[in-house]
């Protein structure tokens, strides 16, 4: 549905049309072993698809079940909470996956007979002979606007900001961390729409540069991660010890 990575792109309309195809294909097969026609929609998180309630509705055109897989953080989302979860879907599967571990701001749970929460994953990795070799998923421990807010209020430029940061990319020190600009135009400060909106495709780069500096956000809960000195680079709140 939707790549996680920072290059990611959106599954296309084409692709989901042919992955679809396949799928009732291989219908009959899946009903003769005795299982329902569900159809999987996944991650990244399929939620910031723009085209999310398009697919959704194609599913269920072709008189099968979709099932959602997703972190839940559409659910803060009054338009697009409501538009998932109308009355006449009442066939939709989702499974709400929110361990604390990897979203450290947990959701505010929607009471919906539709919605499966599950708090904790179990991580299943291959070990062979050598136990050594096994390593932690890699979690999220600041922001992903951080590197954007903290360049930004230095430069006091936000096409300076990102100029530097598409260097430390292509030097290999560190991600994009660049603004994500949404289908409808709104330009993020993080990777996702969920994130704190800066501005439009219509904004100039003095009005940008300004939302970046006087931004307060902690949507994410991620700022809590952050040292005294980090959360003063983003002007975000800090609790100062006596004698600061």
């Amino acid at each position: 549905m939707e790549d996680s990575t920072v290059a990611g792109k959106h599954m296309t309309d084409e692709t989901f049309e042919k992955a679809l195809e396949q799928t009732i294909r291989l219908e009959h097969e899946a009903w003769s072993a005795g299982a329902p026609p569900f159809v999987l929609l996944s991650g990244g998180e399929p939620t910031e698809h723009p085209n999310i309630l398009h697919f959704i509705e194609r599913v269920f055109d072709e008189r099968m079940y979709p099932m959602l897989i997703t972190n839940g953080s559409w659910l803060s989302n009054k338009e697009l909470r409501e538009a998932i979860l109308r009355p006449e879907w009442d066939e939709l599967f989702i499974q709400v996956t929110n361990d604390k571990r990897f979203y450290p701001k947990q959701i505010e749970e929607v009471d919906d007979p539709r919605i499966s929460y599950v708090d904790s994953l179990t991580m299943m990795l291959p070990l062979g002979r050598y136990k050594g070799k096994t390593s932690d998923l890699p979690t999220r421990k600041a922001p992903s606007s951080f590197n954007l807010r903290s360049a930004t209020i230095q430069l006091k430029d936000i096409r300076k900001a990102i100029a530097v940061l598409r260097l430390r990319s292509a030097m290999g020190s560190s991600g994009q961390c660049i603004p994500n600009i949404t289908s409808e135009g709104d330009i993020m400060a993080g990777e996702t729409r969920n994130c704190f909106k800066i501005g439009t495709v219509e904004s100039t780069h003095e009005e940008l540069t300004k939302a970046i500096i006087e931004m307060r956000c902690n949507k994410c809960g991620l700022e809590n991660n952050l040292t005294q000195a980090q959360k003063r680079s983003i002007n975000a709140s800090v609790l100062f010890a006596p004698g600061e």
